[in-house]
């Protein structure tokens, strides 16, 4: 059968673009179709803009704190507007690269508008009917918002609209205690408003290794924020000033009011209203679309990758996915996806990194061996620039593989990279021994854990047979 694409993309996110550039690049004829903006949550609600905010924000909560390093500086208010302003202005100056002149230039056709499948081979875009050997649905996620009773009745914020506030609000409430509640909570309480959060869950960072929790507690409620974990949302209400939020936590009714609210509560997958259904495309039980480790959906020819699919909700797995997708479809490679080094960073302050396998999940895969941590309060760059909240944990796991890392710092982020290399290649915990790191550098950590492993192999009769034989005089010469 001949068909009108070799591909047709639906979704102009991360994943999906990816695989409409890749696809083209090789000569494949694509269309890619996208009714929202092009660049989806990533450039334009998610990772662009909350970046470009965070900076700002923390750069606020420096200031305050300029008295440590004996500045006599102070902060005389935040303009929000302007704030929000250079958010646009970095969206703006980021967004040729994801614009539909960019993809129509590399000689993909772009549909903007909405579309729906009508089989394995066929989607209705707008009033088109496009035929394809293969359907990539790459559709993202967006904010969950729950079934709270009187939400309804409030103006609410999620990730989608928060950019939009030109004001600082004198206390902000936030329901979730996820990465993007945490970043935008921690981010407004250091431009100076106050801020509350309120979520269900015990603790924090969950899915991170069990020491994040009660360390990022610490920080953030030193910053000043107030946690309301372990509570049950039972309203929302409006009042003659603002907003009132009515909760139960430890079995004992509370209430607490504020001037905004912000709705973190999770994401959901788009897949409603694209006639997967129909088409025979496997969802489970929170909407998400089923794949194989190659991408694949159950019906033959329809491919799905990033946030539609779970269960990592990120930019780079998106991309990542959309590598694993071109491989099949162009190379016809069965190339298969591999989550065992997924890296993955909250951008609070500090940043809180991680890749692998946490300590809980290697041991019910029965692989766990050991673990090292090392304060970064002990590395000495940390300790000139004030970073010591923070640590890096080892996981490791037979003949000493590095299973997984946790990093807590400033920089962290943007030094789990090594980490990531470490796991991906599967090397031993004792591999950056050897590495020689510039000094002063918090990266020098990563030897600091190295040594502390080989450490604990040392055994007592170790030391007696080298001062004997090899200090003794008794040593080869």
């Amino acid at each position: 059968m001949k068909y009108d694409y070799h591909a047709v993309v639906i979704g102009a996110g991360a994943g999906g673009l990816v695989v409409a550039a890749g696809c083209a690049g090789m000569g494949a004829k694509i269309a890619l179709i996208e009714k929202y903006k092009m660049g989806g949550d990533c450039l334009n609600a998610g990772c662009v803009p909350s970046k470009a905010l965070l900076k700002g924000a923390h750069l606020a909560g420096q200031i305050r704190n300029s008295g440590l390093y004996g500045l006599k500086a102070g902060l005389d208010g935040v303009d929000l507007g302007k704030a929000m302003d250079r958010v646009a202005s970095v969206i703006a100056e980021v967004a040729p690269r994801d614009s539909e002149e960019r993809f129509k230039g590399l000689g993909v056709d772009v549909y903007r508008t909405g579309c729906t499948l009508l089989d394995a081979h066929t989607v209705k875009a707008g009033e088109k009917v496009l035929t394809a050997r293969y359907i990539v649905v790459a559709t993202g996620s967006e904010a969950l918002v729950p079934a709270v009773p009187g939400l309804e009745t409030v103006k609410y914020y999620t990730n989608r609209d928060i950019f939009t506030l030109k004001t600082l609000p004198k206390k902000m409430l936030v329901l979730g205690a996820g990465p993007i509640g945490l970043e935008l909570g921690q981010a407004f309480r250091h431009f100076g408003s106050e801020v509350e959060v309120i979520d269900r869950a015990v603790g924090l960072f969950g899915k991170d290794d069990p020491e994040v929790g009660p360390l990022m507690l610490d920080v953030l409620k030193k910053d000043g924020l107030i946690l309301h974990d372990g509570a049950k949302i039972l309203g929302v209400e409006k009042t003659a000033d603002g907003i009132k939020i009515k909760f139960e936590r430890n079995g004992a009714p509370q209430e607490t009011r504020g001037d905004a609210l912000l709705v973190a509560l999770g994401r959901k997958p788009v897949t409603a209203g694209l006639g997967l259904a129909e088409a025979g495309v496997a969802l489970n039980e929170r909407g998400y679309i089923q794949t194989d480790a190659r991408l694949r959906t159950n019906v033959p020819n329809i491919y799905a990758c990033g946030d539609c699919t779970g269960p990592y909700l990120f930019t780079h797995m998106a991309g990542y996915q959309a590598g694993i997708i071109i491989r099949n479809i162009i190379f016809r490679l069965p190339a298969k996806a591999d989550y065992s080094n997924v890296a993955w960073t909250t951008y609070t302050k500090p940043e809180v990194a991680h890749v692998g396998l946490t300590e809980p999940e290697a041991v019910k895969q029965g692989i766990y061996r050991d673990k090292v941590i090392v304060p970064l309060a002990e590395n000495d760059r940390a300790m000139a620039e004030e970073d010591r909240a923070g640590f890096l944990k080892f996981v490791i796991g037979p003949k000493g593989r590095l299973l997984g890392a946790t990093l807590v710092g400033e920089k962290a982020g943007e030094m789990i990279g090594a980490a990531s290399l470490a796991v991906t290649k599967k090397l031993k915990a004792d591999a950056f021994a050897s590495v020689i790191f510039s000094y002063p550098t918090e990266a020098d950590i990563f030897k600091t854990a190295s040594y502390a492993y080989m450490k604990k192999g040392f055994k007592p009769w170790m030391q007696k047979v080298i001062k004997t034989v090899l200090l003794g005089g008794t040593a080869m010469e």
